[in-house]
This record gives structure tokens, sequence and C-alpha cells, in this order.
């Protein structure tokens, strides 16, 4: 039985794998034929972003008036839809611990919208003319054709100080507005 076994261990380990050196490369094999033509792509889609090109002076008795700049008109493609976002600061002119409130909202085509907010900029005791910031978006369905997107705002509150609201160059202030189409 020993030598039977000898044998066959001899027999599997001449019967392993072998590996010979690589030859040389091949020649290129012949182009393919041309690709059938893709699609167009999706086109009807933009964005449009402005800046606040001024400071606007808001009181209690400031009903909605647009942020200077603020402003972008666009056509909007059929089956499409926007995406509006919209930031910037509000700024206490008053001194000691005074307060300014304003509200801030989008409006399409000269109707208010239901994407608003209310920015309070409060000072302290030892802080005057403190900076509050806001920055919101919604997603609005229109019908084809060309809109009007505002921010706008207004004073509400008889006993808080002016605001300032954006600027032409201060970045802590400078409002935007950016309006993004997306065609579904």
């Amino acid at each position: 039985m020993r030598i039977a076994r000898v044998v066959l261990l001899g027999f599997v380990a001449a019967c392993g794998p072998s590996q010979g050196a690589d030859g040389a490369q091949g020649a290129p094999g012949p182009a393919g034929a041309m690709g059938a033509q893709g699609s167009a792509g999706t086109t009807g889609q933009d964005i449009i972003e402005v800046e606040g090109t001024g400071q606007i002076a808001v009181t209690s008795a400031t009903s909605f008036s647009v942020v200077p700049g603020l402003t972008v008109t666009t056509t909007v493609p059929a089956g499409a839809k926007l995406h509006v976002d919209t930031n910037g600061g509000i700024q206490c002119t008053g001194v000691g611990t005074a307060y300014s409130v304003v509200d801030v909202a989008i409006f399409v085509d000269g109707s208010i919208t239901n994407a608003q907010r209310r920015v309070v900029a409060a000072n302290t005791t030892g802080v005057a003319q403190m900076i509050a910031a806001w920055s919101f978006g919604r997603s609005f369905t229109l019908g084809a054709g060309s809109h009007t997107i505002e921010v706008r705002v207004a004073g509400v509150d008889p006993n808080a100080a002016i605001a300032n609201v954006s600027s032409a160059s201060a970045p802590q202030l400078q409002g935007a507005l950016t309006v993004t189409t997306l065609k579904l």
C-alpha cells in the first residue's frame, strides 16, 4: 500500500498548472461601428440669481415693498417647476435695547405666497445695531409663460426701531434671490 501512495502523489504533482512566458502584444482590432445618435437631453432648465442693489428702510408703517434688486422675470416652459430661494440680512438701527421686526415674503406675479419669514434683530445692552438674517425657499408649479418673482418686506411692530434691509455693498446684509427652473 505504501508504494501506491507515493506513485499517486507523484502523478498528481506532475499534472498541476504551469505558466509560460507572456507573448508579444497583438495588433489593435478594427474600429467598431458608430453608435446611434443620443437624445437631445433636457432643455428648458435655467438658474437666475440676482443680488440686492440698494437698501430699504423698513418702519412699522412700511407695507410690503420690493427689496431693491430682488426681482426676477423668467419664462417658464410647459411641464416645468420653479424653485425659489432667498437670503439676506436686516439691521436694527436703534440704540440701547431696541429691536426691529421685518416680515420677508416671496411674491409671484404680484401676489403674496406662503413663503414667508418674520425676522427680529434685537440689540443687547452691550451691542447695538444687531444684524439678523433670513434664508428660505419654496417650489412653485406655475403655468407656462412669463412670471415675475419678487422678495418684499414689511414692518409689523409699531414699537420697533427702523430696520435697514439688504444692501448694494455690505455682504452681511446684501440680499439674494435665486430662481431655478426645472423641467419635469
